[in-house]
């Protein structure tokens, strides 16, 4: 059995993909359109075509599924990703790039535990929290 965290977006799954290859280095593994000939022929044919029904995307080797399967943005307040990467400059900038025209929840500095870290939610309202990795 596999498990994969799963993101639903309100109509912009396309450009946020295009975000996280950018700011993350994603890769696309599949990704089908409401416009595909092969797409599920029950869609929504007011849809879109550019509408994700599906994709596969890997995150630093991790597959998360994104669709833009909701229709209005559902609340899940306790849920984040976290980013353990492996230098203090690694951490700074991807922490920077998903700041950029989203929130910093806590800034980026050092924890009790003497590691850097600091949570944000990015442009499309993911919470990320991105830190040094520690074993």
């Amino acid at each position: 059995m596999l498990n994969f965290p799963s993101i639903s977006f309100p109509g912009n799954c396309d450009e946020a993909i295009t975000y996280y290859k950018e700011v993350l280095g994603a890769e696309v593994k599949a990704i089908i359109y409401n416009g595909n000939d092969w797409a599920d022929p029950n869609m929504d044919k007011s849809l879109p075509q550019n509408f994700v029904t599906y994709s596969e995307v890997l995150l630093f080797g991790t597959p998360v599924i994104m669709t833009d399967g909701a229709r209005k943005k559902m609340s899940c307040d306790n849920f984040s990703f976290t980013l353990s990467l492996n230098t203090e400059e690694e951490v700074t900038d991807i922490f920077n790039k998903l700041a950029d025209g989203g929130e910093v929840v806590e800034a980026l500095g050092t924890e009790f535990s003497g590691y850097l870290m600091g949570c944000v939610n990015d442009r499309f309202g993911i919470s990320w929290t991105v830190s040094i990795y520690f074993e």
